[in-house]
């Protein structure tokens, strides 16, 4: 659940006028009451039942929708105390939020921080996750958490999603020109089941690559299992037009989704992200199986929620590869990044 009440205050403006719609609609609702009352009390009449053939089912069907008429009557006139708000205010936050995300896409208030992924046999930077952010003017930094579901379900996700997009390659490709390597450094950025399931998903994604001169393969979108249950028919398809063009998919938080291990094989993914939840309870046994299954699936496996030296070197132990946390590194803005990646890299 969403919790905004760090954001502003509605208006006393804005309360009038939830007060006077409230009130108007009890006003209507008052008067179809009166008329449904009136037919209610002719049924109550036992001659006019009797003149049914089902006369007692009659009479217990309007002695019921009586007793009901009352109370909802009763909750109209007192409505200030009982009834609630027709738009409540969290939900005008929401729609104040959604339109400021609108308005900060337009400002540019949107960035992207990036966190290292590094390989753990030599610690050397392999490539980067985006991580979207919002500089909110007046609240200051807005939560991923908080303004990602509500751009969702608006649909701004996604002009918003293919904003970030186009940033984090043309960063790549910044990064790849400074610090060439063999292979080239990656970028990898989140995908919501709104993009998965644009038509032309594919087509945009091909044109940020051709724009940006990158490798497709240095493109890696991160999906969860979640994602995919939106709209799996169209998901599928995209993420197999996506291959074709030479994208790697990375299916995020693996392990936590009821059926990961069932469909991974028809999920056409290029790798496989531990989840943290794992990391942090120190559940090395499932971890290892991962890696495992990872390994005949032909799979790459990076853990993420790396913190502690401990873990690191238990993710050694059991042949992981690759890691990305806290341990290394936290998100950080482009130039810093860079500084990281410069001592890092070589």
């Amino acid at each position: 659940m969403l919790h905004l009440s760090s954001y502003s205050v509605v208006s006393d403006d804005v309360l009038e006028q939830m007060e006077e719609v409230t009130t108007l609609v009890c006003h209507e609702l008052r008067t179809s009451l009166t008329s449904i009352q009136g037919a209610l009390s002719l049924l109550n009449y036992e001659e006019f039942a009797q003149l049914s053939t089902s006369g007692e089912k009659l009479l217990s069907i309007a002695s019921t929708a009586t007793n009901r008429l009352q109370r909802l009557a009763s909750m109209l006139e007192n409505q200030s105390e009982t009834l609630p708000p027709i738009v409540s205010i969290e939900d005008l936050e929401k729609l104040r939020l959604s339109n400021e995300i609108a308005c900060g896409l337009d400002q540019k208030e949107f960035f992207l921080d990036y966190q290292p992924i590094v390989s753990i046999e030599d610690t050397k930077v392999i490539g980067f996750e985006a991580l979207a952010r919002w500089k909110h003017p007046v609240q200051g930094f807005v939560s991923p958490e908080i303004f990602i579901p509500i751009a969702e379900k608006s649909g701004l996700i996604k002009p918003l999603g293919f904003y970030l997009l186009k940033e984090a390659c043309q960063q790549l490709h910044a990064w790849q020109q400074e610090f060439p390597s063999e292979p080239p450094l990656t970028m990898s950025i989140n995908l919501s089941s709104v993009q998965l399931s644009e038509p032309d998903l594919s087509q945009k994604v091909h044109q940020v690559l051709l724009q940006n001169n990158i490798l497709p393969q240095t493109l890696r979108l991160e999906i969860t299992e979640s994602t995919l249950m939106e709209n799996p028919s169209k998901a599928l398809e995209n993420l197999w037009k996506l291959r074709e063009l030479g994208v790697e998919i990375c299916l995020d938080d693996f392990g936590t989704g009821y059926s990961s291990l069932s469909r991974l094989q028809s999920l056409h993914v290029d790798a496989l992200k531990i989840d943290k939840s794992f990391i942090l309870s120190q559940n090395w046994i499932l971890c290892e199986a991962i890696i495992l299954l990872a390994d005949r699936l032909r799979l790459e496996v990076i853990a993420e929620g790396v913190e502690t030296l401990s873990q690191l070197q238990s993710l050694q132990a059991i042949n992981c590869r690759k890691i990305q946390g806290y341990y290394f590194s936290r998100a950080m803005n482009s130039v810093r990044a860079s500084q990281f990646l410069a001592s890092r890299i070589s």
